[in-house]
């Protein structure tokens, strides 16, 4: 009996990751443009849902279903970001060009790599206020795996030279290159250092724990999930200790 219970465990495991092979975006079919809208939660004194649409980010992606630019309108600070993804003569990523519509200079972020493996990424900026230093590096295991990644961020005041920010994340990867674990390390506040922990059914993220500096576990954010008939979602609920905070809609136009 507990053999037959195995067996059909097994087969049950196997079955609920049956799903559809995703493309390097991430979804299932092809796009032409994704519309998604974040929306804040909030409970007033009464205990009424109150929803507020901070960000509203178009993204647009080309024939070989890689995104090609990117459009941010933050309305909670009424800004704006676009990005623009350059490729080169490989279709790997070369370049991203940030523009932002509160500062006149471009934030550019060069892609290097050894073969076809992205080995860094680095970006440097600076204007009449700060300066800003960008790095990411990425490790792989002997299948060419992505295993590992680091980003380390430097935000210097250009009048006092003060570091304002000296950070570096820590990303660790599973077989199918999603994310398990991020550690942030805050070298000038380290009671900011956080660790998150991130959860799977298949290939959805389901959730997130963050522990603080002391390791003590701070935070558990669990996602619900609408999907359209291609299973790809449309709304993500994301709850924070059993509260939702946020949610997330997208409108996807297939090719």
């Amino acid at each position: 009996m507990n053999r037959i219970l195995i067996i059909l465990f097994s087969i049950f495991l196997i079955g609920c990751c049956n799903e559809p092979k995703l493309l390097n975006n991430g979804l299932t079919k092809s796009v032409s443009q994704i519309t998604e809208y974040t929306i804040k939660v909030e409970n007033d004194s009464l205990n009424n849902k109150i929803q507020d649409t901070l960000v509203i980010t178009e993204k647009k992606y080309n024939e070989n279903d890689q995104i090609i630019s990117r459009h941010q309108q933050n309305l909670f600070a009424n800004e704006t970001m676009n990005i623009e993804f350059i490729y080169n003569n490989e279709k790997k990523i070369k370049r991203e060009i940030v523009t932002l519509s509160n500062d006149s200079s471009n934030l550019v972020v060069d892609y290097f790599y050894k073969d076809t493996l992205l080995l860094e990424t680095k970006s440097e900026s600076k204007n009449d206020i700060f300066q800003f230093e960008q790095v990411g590096t990425y490790k792989y295991n002997s299948d060419n795996k992505l295993k590992e990644s680091s980003l380390k961020q430097i935000y210097i005041d250009i009048e006092s030279n003060d570091t304002i920010t000296n950070t570096l994340e820590i990303s660790k990867y599973n077989d199918t290159e999603f994310v398990t674990e991020s550690k942030l390390s805050d070298f000038k506040k380290p009671e900011r250092n956080r660790k998150s922990e991130y959860k799977y059914d298949c290939e959805v993220l389901m959730e997130i724990k963050e522990f603080n500096s002391k390791d003590s576990l701070i935070s558990t954010t669990e996602y619900k999930y609408e999907f359209d008939k291609f299973k790809n979602w449309i709304k993500r609920e994301s709850f924070e200790n059993d509260k939702l905070n946020y949610i997330r809609t997208r409108e996807l136009k297939y090719k």
